[in-house]
């Protein structure tokens, strides 16, 4: 048992033996377990781990999915404010278009009431230098009534010294008498004819005033109408475009085969470029192309046509030629505007 005795048992090898082989069991055992519960511990939290990852793998392609949805949706509401936008801008460069050629036309007006008052100018000049050319004559009779005068004083004296052709010069006197009155009653007509064209002068110089004044009041009154009649356009325009709003559905490219037209002028020639639906670039066609081409695209798309006409900055046309297109180009093909022109062609009928 100690050191202190001796061991007097029967098989007491085989006892310690056997003694230590179970706490050696024991502990291989333990240490297995403690093995196979650490491994269990971290497969578990491993796989929590992934599981945790999966969700969040598909939350976040849930999100992008629905992100997909959004920015697709947010892109077809930008493109239909887009074709708004461009409409509203073409119609705007038309309208300045028109502003520029009527501020042409009152241009023209006025250099045409700038020449009559030129004219009339000249007529007043004309008249001026009749009157100087008038006072210059009376002043000519002026003098030469003083010079017969003269005359007729030296023929006084020649009278006076000599006596004895008393008979003679009293003829002669009497003459001279006469060509003084005859002179006189020229000197009195061209009086009354230089008053009556002082008359005439301040009459016309009136007439004159009176037809400044009238040309003033005309180009004023001018201008108050076309300041008007721009203001009527422009608040019929938006009211035509407020009842349409009120009483249609606003005018939308959503769900419709978009067809756009560029139309302007290069070098004095029409140009007219295309883009079909589906179709990313243009191709330069006649209008006889586009009509047959836009005639056949409304008869296959059931009047689901959108056409989109666009007038390029500087595009060198005028107001009438871009309106007329546009108005035409809508009229034939557009869905919007075919309610429209039904409507029109039954109020003629």
């Amino acid at each position: 048992m100690d050191n202190s005795f001796v061991d007097l048992r029967l098989n007491h090898h085989a006892t310690q033996a056997e003694e230590g082989f179970w706490p050696s069991f024991t502990d291989i055992m333990t240490v297995i377990l403690m093995i196979f519960m650490l491994a269990m511990v971290v497969l578990l939290i491993r796989n929590m781990e992934l599981l945790d990852q999966l969700r969040s793998t598909m939350a976040a392609e849930q999100e992008a999915m629905e992100l997909v949805k959004t920015t697709g949706e947010e892109n077809q509401t930008l493109e239909e404010r887009l074709l708004s936008r461009e409409y509203e801008l073409s119609m705007m460069r038309m309208q300045l278009m028109r502003a520029e050629e009527q501020q042409e036309q009152q241009e023209a007006a006025i250099a045409s009431q700038l020449h009559q008052i030129s004219g009339l100018s000249r007529e007043r000049d004309d008249l001026e230098s009749n009157v100087t050319r008038l006072t210059h004559d009376k002043d000519d009779l002026n003098i030469l009534v003083t010079r017969l005068t003269h005359d007729k004083d030296s023929l006084n004296v020649q009278v006076t010294r000599l006596t004895t052709d008393t008979s003679r010069l009293q003829v002669l006197i009497d003459d001279a008498t006469r060509s003084v009155e005859n002179l006189s009653e020229d000197v009195n007509r061209l009086t009354k004819r230089h008053t009556l064209t002082l008359g005439e002068l301040k009459s016309l110089r009136t007439s004159y005033r009176a037809q400044s004044e009238e040309l003033a009041v005309a180009q004023a009154q001018n201008m108050d109408s076309d300041q008007t009649l721009a203001d009527l356009k422009i608040d019929f325009q938006a009211l035509k475009i407020k009842y349409d709003k009120l009483v249609r559905p606003a005018r939308t490219s959503r769900g419709k085969f978009v067809v756009v037209v560029r139309f302007a002028k290069i070098k004095g020639q029409l140009v007219i470029d295309y883009k079909a639906p589906g179709s990313e670039v243009f191709n330069t066609v006649s209008r006889k192309q586009l009509d047959q081409s836009l005639t056949r695209l409304k008869a296959q798309e059931s009047n689901q046509l959108y056409v989109k006409v666009i007038i390029p900055k500087n595009s060198g046309l005028s107001y009438n030629e871009a309106w007329t297109f546009t108005n035409q180009m809508h009229r034939k093909y557009d869905y919007y505007f075919q309610e429209d022109a039904k409507k029109e062609r039954m109020i003629n009928e």
